[in-house]
């Protein structure tokens, strides 16, 4: 894909593209608080055009998913969100590694679990959820469609 506008936004780290094609990509490392990684996530959400639940669906699941390399990884991690004409896709990736289940939140928590909810309910709120590892880390990436 040929690349057809680079711009920054925010920090220094954070970059967004867009090319020849119509995709538009917003990469950027996690690293402050929860509401502003929200914030970022939902400024880029808006052109994608998803209806009121939908939106908030997403953005929840990203949310979570974040929220869990913040809890969980104790490394570096990073949020790549790609929006085409289909569909908006969420990558949030970490160092550590550790999330290495491919099938982890399929089913619900037990009864009363006080943890555990994320991974269940992201593949509640998003059409598709697939779990990667690499020795790069981890990544979750969420997957919406548009329309």
């Amino acid at each position: 894909m040929a690349e057809a506008d680079t711009e920054h936004t925010g920090t220094a780290s954070e970059v967004a593209r867009s090319d020849a094609e119509g995709v538009h990509t917003l990469s950027f490392p996690i690293v402050g608080g929860l509401a502003e990684l929200r914030g970022q996530v939902r400024v880029f959400l808006k052109p994608a055009g998803l209806d009121e639940m939908r939106e908030m669906n997403f953005l929840l699941a990203v949310s979570e998913a974040i929220n869990n390399v913040l809890d969980h990884a104790g490394t570096a991690g990073a949020v790549t969100l790609r929006r085409t004409a289909d569909q908006v896709v969420a990558e949030i990736s970490d160092q550590a590694g550790l999330l290495t289940d491919t099938k982890a939140g399929m089913t619900p928590p037990p009864v009363g679990s006080r943890r555990g909810y994320g991974l269940w309910l992201m593949r509640q709120m998003c059409d598709e959820v697939e779990i990667l590892c690499d020795p790069a880390g981890s990544t979750v990436r969420l997957t919406i469609t548009r329309g």
